[in-house]
C-alpha cells in the first residue's frame, strides 16, 4: 500500500514536500500590535525541557539520524512555548495536536487532525482570526471549482 501510495504522488510533488523548511521563525514583529515578538511554527512544537538552539538545529538541518524528531511528533512534551522563547515574547505556533489552543504565546491549529470530515484551519495574524474550511461542496458551491488536473489524483483500485 505505502509503495502504491509513493509511485502514485507526482515527482514535482515529491519535491515540492522535500524542499519544505522544518522551521519558519519571523523576526521584528511589532509587539504592541501583534502581542509578540518573533513568531516561530513547527509542525507539533517545541520541547519546552530541552535546549531550543538543539531543537533549532536539528530542524535547520533536517537531521532524520534520531529515532524520533519531537517537534514533529511530541505531544505533552511539546505543547507549552519554553521558557527562553516565552522570556523573549516569542510565539510558537504548530498543528499537529488535534485540537485548537490559543494562549498569549502560543497556537495550535489543528481542530480536524486530518480527518476528512472536520474542517482544516487558519489564522489570521495580528487579528487571531480562526478561518476553518470544511471543503463541503454543498456549503461552498458557488465557489466549488476543481482545478485539479488528471496525474494530481490519486488512482483508485489494487492499491
Amino acid at each position: 500500500m505505502i509503495g502504491c501510495l509513493k509511485d502514485a504522488v507526482p515527482p514535482s510533488h515529491k519535491t515540492f514536500l522535500q524542499n519544505l523548511a522544518w522551521i519558519y521563525e519571523q523576526d521584528d514583529f511589532d509587539v504592541k500590535e501583534f502581542g509578540f515578538k518573533k513568531l516561530v511554527a513547527v509542525h507539533a512544537g517545541l520541547e519546552k525541557s530541552k535546549s531550543v538552539e538543539q531543537q533549532r538545529k536539528i530542524l535547520y538541518d533536517k537531521d532524520v539520524t534520531l529515532p524520533r524528531v519531537e517537534p514533529f511528533s511530541g505531544r505533552k512534551n511539546v505543547w507549552d512555548t519554553p521558557d527562553e522563547l516565552a522570556e523573549q515574547g516569542v510565539l510558537v505556533v504548530s498543528g499537529h495536536h488535534g485540537k485548537l489552543h490559543m494562549d498569549k504565546l502560543r497556537l495550535i491549529i489543528d481542530e480536524g487532525g486530518g480527518l476528512p470530515h472536520l474542517p482544516i484551519a487558519a489564522m489570521i495574524l495580528p487579528s487571531r482570526m480562526l478561518v476553518r474550511d470544511t471543503d463541503d461542496p454543498n456549503t461552498y458551491k458557488s465557489m466549488a471549482k476543481d482545478t485539479r488536473k488528471d496525474q494530481d489524483i490519486l488512482p483508485v483500485g489494487d492499491c
